[in-house]
C-alpha cells in the first residue's frame, strides 16, 4: 500500500493524445470526465511503502475510488486539466492500515508543434488508521514531442515535498527527473511505455537521505470484445534506492507507531533497497458506462534490513462506472 499516491509518472493521457488527435479533427473546448469504483482486494502482506514497513499478515480490504477531471481549451493549442480524486481502503482485521487519499491536480500545456511544453502541480493528503499521516506535493515542468506518427517522447523535471504528521524525521525535499517513451499502435488507442526516473531525496534526518533510480515498462492495449470497450494492462517496475548513511539506530526511534517497530542495522555499508513489481489488469466493458476489472500484482522487496525485506501479492476485483 503506497500512501503518497503522488501524481502519475507522466502527464495525463489526454495531454499526450492531443498531438495525435489534432490531425484527426478539432478537440472540444471543454470536457468533464468522472469515475466511481468499488471492490475488494486480498493482500498477502499488508504494508505501508512510505514507512518501509510490512505487517507480515494477510487481510482483505474493501477499496474505493472516485474522481472528476475537467479539461478546458481556452484557445486551440492551450490545454488546462483540473482534477480531484478520493481513494481508500478498509481492512477487515488490520484497521490500523485503513487509508484515505485526497488528490488535487492541475496541468497546463501548450502545443507549439512539434513541441508541447507544460507544467503541472499535484497535492495529496493521506490518512492512516483514521489519523492524519502524510502531505505530498509535486510540481513539474515537462517537454514533449511527437516523433513521426507513433512515437512520443516526454521529459520532465520535478520538485517534491513530503511532510509526515507523526514525525518530521522523514520529511523531505526531493528533486527528480524522468524520461518517457510512448510507442503508439492500434490507431493510437494502445501504447507501450518505457520510462526512467531519478529522485534525490534530502530528508530532515540524514539517515533517510537517498538516491532513487526507477525503470518502468507498461503495455496498455484497448480493444473491442462483444461490442464493448476493453482495456488490458501489463506493468513492471524496478527501483533501486541507496541511502547516504547506513541505518537508523533502534535506541533513537523516529516513529511512535505500534505496527512499524524500530529499524535496526549495525552494518557500516551503505543501506540499499531493491524492488521488482509486476502488475496485470483487465478492464472488461459491460456497456458504455460500467466495467469490471480483475487485477493482480506481485512485489519483491529486498533490503539490508529485515523490516523492508519481504514479498507481497495483491489480487483484486473492482466494479467501475465512468462518464
Amino acid at each position: 500500500m503506497q500512501l503518497t499516491r503522488p501524481a502519475p509518472y507522466v502527464v495525463s493521457v489526454f495531454s499526450l493524445m492531443v498531438p495525435l488527435a489534432s490531425s484527426a479533427g478539432a478537440v472540444d473546448q471543454a470536457a468533464l470526465n468522472g469515475h466511481l469504483s468499488t471492490g475488494f482486494e486480498q493482500d498477502s502482506n499488508v504494508s505501508v511503502d512510505d514507512l518501509n514497513a510490512a505487517s507480515n499478515k494477510s487481510d482483505q480490504a474493501w477499496v474505493f475510488d472516485a474522481g472528476l477531471e475537467g479539461v478546458l481549451k481556452p484557445v486551440e493549442r492551450l490545454n488546462l486539466t483540473l482534477g480531484y480524486s478520493l481513494s481508500g481502503s478498509r481492512y477487515q482485521n488490520l484497521d490500523q492500515f485503513d487509508q484515505d487519499i485526497h488528490l488535487l491536480s492541475a496541468d497546463l500545456s501548450y502545443d507549439f508543434d512539434p513541441v508541447t511544453t507544460g507544467t503541472s502541480y499535484h497535492y495529496s493528503q493521506s490518512t492512516l488508521g483514521s489519523e492524519p499521516f502524510l502531505d505530498f506535493r509535486r510540481a513539474s515542468a515537462y517537454l514533449g514531442s511527437l516523433i513521426g506518427d507513433d512515437v512520443y517522447l516526454l521529459a520532465s523535471l520535478q520538485e517534491k515535498q513530503k511532510e509526515y504528521e507523526q514525525s518530521n524525521a522523514r520529511d523531505a525535499d526531493i528533486r527528480g527527473a524522468s524520461l518517457d517513451s510512448f510507442f503508439f499502435f492500434n490507431n493510437a488507442r494502445s501504447h507501450f511505455l518505457i520510462g526512467l526516473d531519478y529522485d534525490q531525496e534530502d530528508a530532515q534526518a540524514d539517515a533517510f537521505d537517498n538516491d532513487l533510480w526507477r525503470v518502468r515498462a507498461v503495455l496498455l492495449n484497448r480493444f473491442s470484445l462483444g461490442g464493448e470497450e476493453n482495456r488490458f494492462r501489463l506493468g513492471w517496475r524496478y527501483e533501486t534506492r541507496e541511502y547516504d548513511q547506513p541505518a537508523v539506530s533502534a535506541s533513537n526511534p523516529f516513529l511512535d507507531n505500534p505496527f512499524t517497530g524500530d529499524f535496526v542495522d549495525a552494518s557500516t555499508s551503505r543501506r540499499a533497497e531493491r524492488v521488482h513489481v509486476f502488475e496485470a489488469s483487465w478492464r472488461i466493458g459491460l456497456n458504455e458506462t460500467f466495467s469490471l476489472e480483475p487485477s493482480v500484482s506481485h512485489g519483491i522487496y529486498r533490503s539490508d534490513e529485515d523490516s523492508t525485506d519481504y514479498t507481497q501479492t495483491i489480487a483484486g476485483l473492482t466494479f467501475r462506472a465512468g462518464f
